[in-house]
């Protein structure tokens, strides 16, 4: 493994800056209405007997959940406002195959741990909501376009394999459905070294 580590041509670095539209499912809404950032690093590590492949590990910032804002009815009333907003440190793994010179696809698995998450209505905080899971592990596929030689963008789609909250009695349901998954459609633009 020695001379694999020697080959440092075949590494790249890079840094992506984007943002996410997310949904959770199990919360009576649907749609990918909440907002969020996204941001990381990653190293690209390119097979020296196939430059078509290539394994690219990450760690990234990211801004998760769902929200909804409804308008006023013609009455005049006041419509219902949620907003739940996660902040995860996640690392996918990523195996990267080149379709055509500056296209490739990219799958893999993703594990994040849980920073903080808020959860609010039109009252403020909600108080008495069951507390999330710590970490997710994901699924993660995507497509990558490298429009010059050092910039591209990226397109992504995860899905958490695990639900982020499992809703139970003790607790309040409002909003909760069983169980909490977490969809997120993700576009950023990245530089790399």
């Amino acid at each position: 493994m020695f001379p694999l580590f020697l080959s440092a041509q075949n590494f790249r670095g890079g840094l992506r800056a984007g943002m996410t539209m997310t949904q959770m499912s199990g919360d009576d809404l649907s749609g990918f209405h909440k907002l969020g950032a996204y941001a990381g690093g990653f190293v690209n590590w390119r097979f020296i007997q196939n430059d078509r492949w290539a394994i690219q590990p990450e760690i990234n910032f990211v801004m998760k959940g769902s929200s909804a804002y409804l308008k006023a009815d013609k009455n005049g009333n006041i419509g219902a406002k949620y907003v739940l907003t996660m902040y995860y440190m996640e690392v996918p793994v990523l195996v990267k195959c080149r379709i055509v010179k500056g296209l490739e696809a990219e799958l893999g698995p993703t594990f994040g741990v849980l920073i903080g998450a808020t959860e609010k209505d039109a009252n403020g905080k909600m108080p008495g909501r069951m507390p999330f899971r710590w970490y997710e592990f994901c699924a993660m596929g995507g497509v990558s376009y490298l429009f010059k030689e050092h910039f591209g963008i990226n397109f992504r789609y995860v899905q958490t394999l695990v639900p982020v909250r499992v809703c139970d009695d003790r607790h309040s349901n409002y909003r909760c459905n069983k169980k909490q998954f977490s969809s997120e459609l993700a576009l950023s633009v990245f530089y790399q070294f």
